[in-house]
This record gives C-alpha cells, sequence and structure tokens, in this order.
C-alpha cells in the first residue's frame, strides 16, 4: 500500500487519494453533429432537385463551423446514409446533432442517425431558403422548403419517445439562425461544464437560512457540481502559515490601489493575511469555487472578516467565491460569469424606490471593483457588521456601475430546482456612505407588483448580478439542466 496516497483529511499528506487533479478543458466545445437530409423518393420526381438541396445543406455546414466544430457526413436521404451518418456522430462524439431538413424526410430514416447518439442533444433547425413566399414558385420550389413538414413530425415523434430537443427557426442564409445555435449549444456547455467542478465549503449554511439549505445529492444530481466539506482548521493551518512579510506586502499594493477611509493598518493585514490563505486553500485542494461561513465562524477563528479574501480570489484570479453556505448562489455565479466573461456579485434583496420604479440591493462585501467601473470608483472601509472578528475590519463601500444586468438564483423547491431569471438596469445614483456594496437597478414590472410577484412566487433572499443580458441564455441554461424557471423583468 502506497502510504503517500491519503485523504485530503489527513495530517500532512502526500498525494491526495480523493481530489481530483487532472481536468479536461472547460468551455471547449466538442464536436457538433449535422444531421442534413432530403428523401431520396424525390430526387426521381425532380432531378434537378438533389444538387439543389446538397448545395443548401451544405451552406449551413459552412456557416455553422463558423461557431462550432462540424462533423458533416453529407446528405442523408436514404436509411443506409443514416445509419454511416450515426455512426460518424459515434465515433467523433458529438454533444449534440443540428438536425436540418432540405426536404422533407420520414422520420425512421432520421432516428436510425440519432438513436445512435442518444445523449446528444438534438436541435431542429426548421430553415427555409428565403423569408418570403415568391409569387412564382413551383411544387418542386415548395419541396426544397419543406422542412416544416418533416421538423413539425420529427418533434411529436421525439415529444412520444422523451427526448429533449431545441427549435430553432430561420433561414438558411441568415445569421441570427446561427447565433441563435451558437447560444444554444454554448448553454448546453455552461450546464455540462458544472458537472464534475468541486465546490469547496468551509462552515454551514447560516443558522435560519433555510432558503439556501440544499441536499448534496441534489445538487450533484440536477445542477452538477460536488459540494466537498472542508474543516475550518485546514484553512486555519494555512492562515497560521502566511508570513508577515507576505501580508504586508500585499496589503500595502492594496492601500496604493485603492481609496481607504477610517481603516487601520492592522485591520487590513488581517483581512489579507486571511485572503492569502484562502488562496492557498483552493489551491491546495484543486477547488473549481468556493463557499464559507464568516459569521461567528472563520471570522472569530483568523480575528478577520473573509470579504476581502473573498473578493482578492473573485477579482484577482476571476475565481467565483459566496458566503452564508449559499451554493445556490455559487452555481449561478459560475453561469453568469461563463455567459457573459464578467465576474458577478451576490446581493440581497434591499428596498424598493417608486421614484426610479427600482430595486435597492445589498452586497456582502464580496466583489470585484470592475463592477463599479474601476478602482477609482471603490473605498475600502470597515465592515459594517461585527461577527467576532478584531478590530474594524475591511468592506467596500461601491455602488453598481449604470447599465443593463441579469439576475439570477437557485432554489431547491418540493417539486424540484428553480432557476430564478430577471433583468434590469442598474442605474446612475450617488454611491451611499453605507460602507457596503450596493446597486439600484430599475426593472420594467411596476416595481411594488414585481417585488408582489418574487415573493409570491418564493425566491432566496439572495440574488446575483452580473451586467449584460443574458436572459435567454439563461433560460436555455435552465432548459439544459432541467430545472423549473422563474422569469421575472
Amino acid at each position: 500500500m502506497n502510504q503517500n496516497v491519503t485523504s485530503f483529511d489527513a495530517a500532512n499528506p502526500g498525494t491526495f487519494g480523493d481530489i481530483l487533479t487532472q481536468r479536461g478543458a472547460r468551455g471547449a466545445g466538442a464536436p457538433v453533429g449535422l444531421l442534413g437530409v432530403g428523401y431520396f423518393e424525390y430526387w426521381r420526381m425532380y432531378p434537378s432537385l438533389k444538387g439543389v438541396v446538397e448545395a443548401d445543406l451544405q451552406r449551413v455546414s459552412e456557416r455553422l463551423a463558423a461557431t462550432a466544430t462540424v462533423v458533416y457526413p453529407g446528405m442523408v436521404d436514404t436509411l443506409d446514409r443514416a445509419e454511416e451518418a450515426g455512426r460518424a456522430f459515434r465515433e467523433a462524439r458529438v454533444e449534440a446533432v443540428v438536425v436540418v431538413e432540405g426536404t422533407y424526410l420520414p422520420d425512421f430514416i432520421v432516428l436510425q442517425a440519432l438513436e445512435q447518439v442518444p445523449n446528444a442533444r438534438v436541435i431542429l433547425f426548421g430553415s427555409q431558403t428565403g423569408p418570403d413566399i415568391s409569387p412564382t414558385d413551383t411544387y418542386e420550389a415548395t419541396m426544397r422548403n419543406s422542412a416544416l413538414i418533416g421538423i413539425t413530425q420529427l418533434s411529436a415523434t421525439l415529444q412520444k419517445a422523451g427526448r429533449a430537443y431545441d427549435v430553432v427557426i430561420g433561414e438558411v442564409a441568415a445569421a441570427e439562425s446561427y447565433r441563435e445555435i451558437a447560444r444554444r449549444l454554448q448553454a448546453q456547455r455552461v450546464a455540462r461544464d458544472l458537472r464534475g467542478l468541486t465546490i469547496g465549503m468551509v462552515g454551514h449554511v447560516f443558522r435560519g437560512m433555510f432558503d439556501l439549505e440544499f441536499d448534496r445529492g441534489a445538487v450533484r444530481g440536477r445542477l452538477g457540481p460536488e459540494v466537498m466539506t472542508i474543516q475550518a482548521e485546514h484553512l486555519v493551518d494555512l492562515w497560521k502559515e502566511v508570513s508577515p512579510a507576505e501580508t504586508t506586502a500585499k496589503a500595502r499594493e492594496l492601500a496604493e490601489r485603492y481609496p481607504l477611509r477610517g481603516i487601520a493598518g492592522a485591520d487590513l493585514e488581517r483581512s489579507v493575511r486571511l485572503g492569502l490563505a484562502m488562496r492557498r486553500l483552493v489551491q491546495r485542494y484543486h477547488l473549481d469555487a468556493l463557499c464559507f461561513l464568516g459569521q461567528h465562524y472563520i471570522e472569530k477563528m483568523t480575528g478577520a472578516p473573509a470579504r476581502l479574501g473573498a473578493s482578492m480570489l473573485l477579482d484577482e484570479d476571476r475565481f467565483m467565491v459566496a458566503c452564508e453556505g449559499d451554493v445556490g448562489g455559487l452555481i449561478m455565479m459560475q453561469i453568469l460569469h461563463a455567459l457573459t466573461g464578467r465576474l458577478p456579485v451576490q446581493m440581497e434583496w434591499g428596498q424598493f424606490d417608486l421614484a426610479h420604479n427600482a430595486l435597492f440591493l445589498l452586497g456582502h462585501g464580496i466583489a470585484s471593483p470592475t463592477i463599479a467601473g474601476g478602482p477609482t470608483r471603490v473605498t475600502l472601509t470597515r465592515a459594517p457588521e461585527e461577527w467576532g472578528f478584531v478590530g474594524g475590519g475591511v468592506n467596500w463601500e461601491m455602488i453598481v456601475e449604470p447599465g443593463p444586468v441579469t439576475m439570477g438564483h437557485f432554489l431547491s423547491t418540493p417539486t424540484g430546482w428553480r432557476m430564478f431569471i430577471s433583468e434590469g438596469e442598474a442605474l446612475a445614483f450617488p454611491c451611499l456612505p453605507c460602507e457596503e456594496i450596493h446597486a439600484l437597478v430599475r426593472v420594467q414590472t411596476p416595481v411594488r407588483e414585481y417585488l408582489t410577484r418574487l415573493v409570491t412566487q418564493g425566491a432566496a433572499h439572495h440574488v446575483i448580478v452580473v451586467h449584460g443580458s443574458v436572459v435567454a441564455d439563461l433560460e436555455q441554461v435552465a432548459d439544459s439542466m432541467g430545472v423549473q424557471k422563474l422569469l421575472l423583468r
């Protein structure tokens, strides 16, 4: 027995036998199969049609190749060709199959290919060669644009079979059609990449926040990541190893970069020291995200709030961190970051503002200054809530930069996981002297009606906010994950 391979919970381990250290590349798309079909019966009726349809399908392949690695085995018009195409998809391990019917084709031929890749997502592209009907169209021309006959028929067959699929309706030459297909593929990849993630959990859900409570098996089974408990002692041991010189250098760097107000030097160094230990924890255990409980837990053990440390990971490492045991919010942060490339912020519902038809949202001291517009738009202040640490602590004071924002979260309900999806506009407003991250977000629905619907439906008291408009993308991710949706605007 190799004594150097131990559990990560063991003291002074060599190699961890229960930590994944080698992963495939995330965000990279597996190949996409293109199942372009036509009906062999039509070729004898209209001899010129076959070449025209083959050219149409080749155009689809070329346009699709601009956004994905495409496996296109050529037009499928017989059962043997469907068998060959399905085999090619299986060997290439495609993650999705885009079905394009150059003409109507009976389902049994299409299914011959699809059944060889039962786990691949199906996208039905109901295409036609132009936006309008021409007064000169012949019957042959209508057969060239008979995709809707086949696509509707196939959709019913897939419904009966219980196989999930997406739908895109558009023109062969329209860029929007391929943007929509790319959006569907991205949503699938985002949902796929959640599987295999490891979330480190230091502590537990804050007592009484039952909305944030979760079943680890349900998280792994439906949302994807594994939630791995890490004893606080592991963090404390690493915290003890952080040298004064390393701490002082990092504290000086932050003090030179950001304005400070009411912070003692010792407070900044205590928070920085904890942040450096958090980074070592993440690196040591090869974590993909980190969730923690600060109040009367980490803060009491280390004498410092974890807010600045979490912000260092988020801002400098683009590593997602959430507090109060909010695993659902942390997973939403992963999704929104993947969709937008922007850094999200964990907030909670605050007040309403009738004059602006807006929501006032309040943060938890964890954010990248980029969400406020940069380092000159933020201030490092004392922490507004004391939960067992020494001195005044350190926190961010900033207001979210104006612009479109998307909001989301997850809630575990008796009928399964539900994704909250919303959008609004962060407004230009004076930064409040509140020693906290905050935002004023205008919504479309009258704000009191918005909140009435929110509370009536039931939602977590936390909400994740990111710059950008990705509501449609979030809906696609929810569909790919197989979770319910609550959409408010």
